[in-house]
């Protein structure tokens, strides 16, 4: 079996969502990030007919959305599982990650543009308070503030 590669960009819950259930798994793995912009949602069309990351290619195939992502992980690699046994508890985690994902996650993103639009300092305070990695939130804040000055936010910092 060739080694799953997994498209993705660096700042992102949905990504990250993915990289965890890899890393959970213990499933030995490529990371590739393209450069932001263009090039990655071109990759993601060419791979699986929509313009997002992430993408895992495994087995031949390319699984684009975090979701179906660790779908396809549970039945490749069911050990350590990622979701509950029982039934019930197996259901409700999955109505949990439904609601985060298209409930709570799209507004926490546009919150987080938001911010970065309207004042960058207080952008970066709110990558801070994420509690991600320093080099996240670097990353992050050069990220943002490259899409602050191209959708006419203020980006002065």
């Amino acid at each position: 079996m060739a080694t799953p590669v997994l498209w993705h960009i660096e700042i992102s819950h949905y990504n990250e969502k993915a990289r965890w259930a890899l890393d959970h798994k213990r499933v030995a793995h490529e990371r590739r990030a393209p450069l932001p912009g263009l090039l990655h949602p071109l990759v993601a069309l060419v791979k699986t007919r929509r313009p997002t990351l992430p993408v895992l290619d495994l087995d031949g195939q390319s699984i684009g959305d975090s979701t179906r992502i660790i779908e396809a992980l549970e039945r490749r690699w069911p050990d350590p599982p990622l979701y509950p046994a029982d039934p019930d508890e197996r259901r409700r985690a999955l109505e949990l990650e439904d609601f985060f994902d298209e409930q709570v996650a799209p507004h926490t993103r546009r919150l987080l543009f938001y911010e970065y639009s309207q004042d960058p300092q207080a952008g970066d305070q709110a990558l801070r308070s994420l509690a991600a990695p320093r080099a996240m939130r670097a990353a992050g804040s050069r990220v943002l503030r490259m899409s602050a000055r191209r959708y006419g936010g203020r980006a002065d910092t």
